[in-house]
């Protein structure tokens, strides 16, 4: 095992796995985001609070779907592009779909 794969399980073992009644916690999150969205669709930081709340729960098919509504809210913004390349890399082994979502990114990066 290498020096960057040990400090990789060595944070993998202290992320904190949730229990009960954090999961609960987060769903009412859940759910009070999702009423104030339907008030504000294209509140940008309100899909980014709901996305955070997926990814406290792994819900990888709805962190997706908020990523999606960012980056065409936020163009311009690499952030939602590169979280999208690192779910399909790290999540599906999506490896042309990562790359797809990577260039995108670096394209913003590039273009300041």
């Amino acid at each position: 095992m290498g020096f960057l794969d040990k400090i990789k399980k060595s944070i993998e073992l202290k992320q904190r796995m949730p229990n009960d009644e954090s999961i609960k916690k987060v769903e009412n999150k859940i759910i009070e985001l999702k009423k104030t969205l339907e008030k504000n669709p294209n509140d940008s930081k309100i899909i980014t609070k709901l996305y955070m709340c997926y990814v406290e729960i792994s819900e990888t098919e709805k962190k997706i779907e908020c990523l999606k509504k960012l980056s065409q809210l936020l163009p311009n913004d690499f952030y939602s592009f590169q979280q999208l390349a690192d779910i399909y890399l790290n999540e599906f082994g999506d490896i042309k779909q990562a790359k797809i979502y990577q260039n995108q990114s670096n394209d913003i990066k590039n273009s300041f």
